[in-house]
């Protein structure tokens, strides 16, 4: 600082300055020199950070990077210009910080998709028939292969396929099994019949007509559950309900219909169709209305009985074009309700013959339905009525009990009322059954056959015109051998007039095993025959003679339906 002044001075005596001059000048000099020595000294400059070199192995070539330090996987390759396709993969993983001397590994992926189409072959079929020879092989459907659309994902790493998976499968055309109808017995003597004659084999349905040689079976899965199993009543049409096996589901079983007339030549099966409706305890024809019915469904539960009622209805119009495009009409009658007491069993339900009214029954009552459709079918009116109560019979386990119920013409209904007790027992424990008729709308009662048991369930005829040009019917009925423990005794076939007259045993002879609980007769359109399944087998009845034959003999028939 001594010699910075020295400096100066020299330089002011130099310069013939004015002496003020000269003042001004030093005065200056020496206050920089002042701020220059008091001015703090500055940090030298921080040392640039070492570059990262790393390696990159890309579509063959392997190249050495300097790069910042810090940086991702995935944002270094992005430094080194490579660009990455959609589906490569980086090792290490893209967010990896990369570190000196690393090397990153560029595995180039790409896919493709290809799409062929296989051939789906045909099952081949057997349904028994014991009203053909023995070992007689009849074709009843030509097999037809089917056709499916299968699409490929290949997956290639740096130009060399990997794996190659399906991705994709269509059915363009479902395979149409043979089916192929082998004679199992053949020794029964053909019956002339009426009208049509559906029934239950082997867990298929079947129809005759014309005579009970001629069969023909409308399903072939053997999957029928038997919950609905109902006959238009011009026998053209069948509808029915499928179980459903997968535990996953919650599906219990599906509503399915059927032409009950072969199709062609070739496929003199018919092909049945499945309707958008699930979980059904309950579904019958319309008595009038063609292509019209009636369901009531439930919920698939995990405890038992596995199921538990809706107690809704519905009712149901739909139509068919020639390409087998289904147009369905839905009209909500009932909403989802408790049902009563014992209502998670459901209620039963059963058409007038005027097509607008329905008997209900529950575990305490039977009641009447009336509904009048509003505009296009969308919505309705609904009535409901009761018109008889009962005590509810307590079965001491997981199934409940509602009277059966059957329409006679002029407005009669034939049901099961649930009785007193005949001894000290409760009221809900009471055993007696007693089989009545419920005049309609009023629902005034007569008892008919006391003590005829749970399942009685009575058929009245088709009306016959009497000698005197009246119009009558009479009523099938079963009658428990002992009424006493009606659920699970064997019941005998009986027949009565309308008012309960003239009563008497039908089926099976004296001596001879009754049939089993809850069976249901069906009676030929003209009133000269009954079917009825006896020891799982089909038989028919002449109510004049009492004569009966039986008709199968693979003893798995059940629940005759009989229409026009």
């Amino acid at each position: 600082m001594a010699s910075s002044l020295r400096w100066i001075r020299r330089s002011i005596a130099t310069f013939a300055w004015p002496a003020g001059v000269r003042r001004l000048v030093a005065c200056l000099g020496f206050a920089a020199l002042f701020a220059s020595a008091c001015r703090p000294l500055s940090a030298p400059p921080a040392a640039t950070a070492a570059a990262v070199t790393i390696s990159i192995q890309v579509d063959g070539d392997v190249a050495a990077y300097a790069l910042p330090p810090g940086l991702t996987v995935r944002e270094a390759v992005a430094h080194a210009g490579i660009t990455l396709g959609e589906l490569d993969r980086l090792t290490p993983p893209a967010f990896t910080i990369i570190a000196d001397g690393a090397a990153v590994v560029i595995t180039r992926i790409t896919e493709t998709f290809e799409t062929e189409q296989v051939v789906l072959p045909y099952s081949s079929e057997i349904v028994h028939n014991s009203s053909q020879p023995g070992g007689e092989r009849r074709l009843l459907q030509v097999g037809q292969t089917g056709l499916e659309e299968l699409t490929y994902r290949t997956v290639f790493e740096d130009g060399i396929q990997v794996s190659r998976s399906i991705v994709r499968r269509v059915i363009v055309t479902n395979p149409v099994p043979e089916i192929i109808m082998v004679g199992t017995q053949g020794s029964f003597t053909l019956v002339p019949i009426s009208g049509t004659l559906a029934y239950i084999s082997g867990r298929n349905a079947w129809v005759m007509r014309e005579n009970t040689g001629q069969r023909l079976p409308l399903t072939t899965a053997g999957d029928l559950d038997g919950r609905v199993f109902d006959l238009s009543p011009d026998g053209q049409w069948l509808l029915f309900t499928r179980e459903v096996t997968q535990a996953s589901s919650q599906n219990f079983n599906t509503l399915w219909a059927v032409s009950t007339l072969p199709i062609t030549a070739t496929r003199t099966t018919p092909l049945p169709f499945s309707l958008p409706i699930s979980n059904v305890l309950y579904a019958e024809w319309s008595p009038l209305q063609p292509r019209t019915f009636v369901y009531s469904t439930a919920e698939r539960i995990p405890r038992a009985p596995g199921r538990q009622a809706n107690n809704d209805l519905w009712l149901v119009q739909w139509s068919q074009s020639a390409s087998r495009r289904l147009t369905i009409t839905t009209t909500q009658l009932l909403d989802t309700s408790a049902g009563g007491l014992y209502g998670w069993w459901g209620t039963g339900f059963a058409f007038a013959p005027d097509g607008r009214t329905l008997a209900y029954a529950r575990a305490d009552s039977v009641g009447l339905l009336t509904y009048q459709l509003g505009r296009r079918s969308i919505t309705a009116t609904v009535t409901m009525t009761e018109v008889a109560q009962f005590t509810p019979y307590n079965t001491h386990g997981d199934w409940a009990w509602y009277p059966p119920l059957r329409w006679a013409p002029g407005g009669i209904l034939y049901t099961i009322a649930h009785g007193p007790p005949i001894g000290l027992e409760a009221p809900e424990d009471s055993p007696a059954f007693d089989l009545a008729a419920l005049t309609m709308p009023g629902g005034l009662q007569f008892k008919l056959i006391p003590r005829a048991g749970m399942f009685a369930n009575p058929m009245p005829s088709p009306p016959i015109i009497t000698a005197r040009g009246e119009t009558s019917y009479r009523v099938a009925f079963l009658q428990a051998t002992d009424p006493n423990n009606s659920p699970f005794s064997t019941y005998r076939l009986g027949l009565m007039d309308r008012d309960g007259s003239n009563a008497h045993h039908l089926f099976p002879p004296e001596g001879q095993a009754g049939l089993s609980a809850n069976e249901v007769v069906a009676w030929s359109p003209d009133g000269q025959l009954i079917a009825v399944v006896y020891q799982g087998n089909l038989w028919l009845l002449d109510p004049d003679t009492g004569l009966n034959q039986q008709i199968t003999g693979d003893g798995l028939s059940a629940q005759p339906r009989w229409a026009r």
